[in-house]
């Protein structure tokens, strides 16, 4: 990918200790600044990577510093949404991402609750709204945590991780290209295991009836019905018939004798 070379090419030239932070800020910046929606930080953890692998960088504190970074920008987008409310769908970077993708991020939050933070991790446009939303949502920071925190954990280092395992392909096999179909691999796989998973979880719908069967459905415990009527124990009630039917639901006085 032509845009992963040239990235490759400015981050080379520059030492460890200002590439380290200039991955940093990009990762924090993705999520902790609305605008940060258009920064490329997949692309940056993957040429970290790369470098990495060529032993212009330390994998290690590769890896813990693009970790704590992405971790601290989801931590400013959900209190930036806690204390600002709408108005930060309302501005004018808000305006400028456009309805339909608040709508979504508002529906997934809705749906989901804690478990959008964790899915929302591997969507670009989700991976910015989604802590927001749920500041704005007023979803228990714990809870927040507790779901970002392994998102975090998983996605950045795996991300890191692919760049680095890229950069041991052989020469003559473009590694940007493997790496730009591996990630698009996993873009596209994750969204349909995640919808064959919840149609196999859905209820199966109830068997129709067959047509020109009358009668009631066995089972049913009205009196009257069909083989599925549960039978009674003991011997049958008989109504008494020595009083009168009567349609009061008053209860009867009774009457005491007139003493003469």
């Amino acid at each position: 990918m032509a845009f992963l070379d040239s990235l490759l090419d400015r981050l080379g030239v520059l030492p460890p200790g200002q590439v380290l932070l200039v991955a940093a800020a990009v990762l924090a910046a993705e999520v902790g600044l609305l605008v940060g929606v258009v920064l490329p930080a997949a692309s940056t953890m993957l040429a970290v990577g790369l470098l990495a692998r060529a032993g212009e960088l330390d994998l290690g504190v590769a890896l813990a510093v693009t970790t704590l970074a992405a971790f601290a920008g989801d931590q400013l987008g959900y209190w930036e949404g806690r204390l600002l409310g709408p108005r930060v769908r309302n501005g004018r970077v808000g305006r400028w991402i456009g309805a339909a993708r608040w709508r979504r991020a508002e529906a997934l939050i809705a749906t989901r609750g804690g478990t959008a933070v964790l899915v929302g991790r591997w969507t670009a446009f989700a991976r910015t709204l989604v802590p927001r939303v749920a500041g704005m949502a007023g979803l228990p920071y714990r809870r927040f945590l507790l779901f970002d925190a392994p998102a975090v954990a998983v996605w950045v280092p795996g991300t890191v991780l692919l760049g680095w395992a890229v950069g041991a392909v052989p020469a003559g096999l473009p590694a940007a290209g493997v790496a730009f179909v591996a990630a698009v691999a996993v873009a596209v796989g994750l969204p349909r295991v995640r919808r064959r998973r919840s149609a196999g979880r859905r209820c199966p719908r109830p068997a129709r009836r067959p047509r020109g069967l009358t009668g009631r459905v066995p089972g049913s415990r009205r009196p009257g019905a069909a083989h599925g009527a549960p039978t009674r124990r003991g011997p049958p009630t008989v109504p008494d018939r020595s009083r009168p039917f009567s349609r009061s639901r008053r209860p009867t006085r009774l009457r005491t004798p007139v003493r003469r």
